[in-house]
């Protein structure tokens, strides 16, 4: 079960970010992660379980995050 998860933080830190903890909810998650590069804490929420998600459309969401 984890390491289908891998994928997904491979592209957090391919945008600079690390991810701190997950929430689940039943329709939708909000990830806690950290931007590296001035340790700020944020929560990316994402519109439905990353597991319903392709891997583009995680990344779609998380580079707008990153970009702020």
């Amino acid at each position: 079960m984890a390491r289908r998860y891998t994928a997904y933080k491979k592209i957090l830190e391919k945008h600079g970010l690390r991810q701190l903890d997950v929430y689940r909810y039943k329709t939708y998650e909000e990830l806690r992660v950290m931007r590296l590069r001035d340790r700020e804490v944020f929560i990316v929420k994402l519109p439905k379980r990353r597991d319903e998600m392709s891997l583009e459309e995680f990344e779609d969401i998380v580079s707008r995050h990153a970009a702020r």
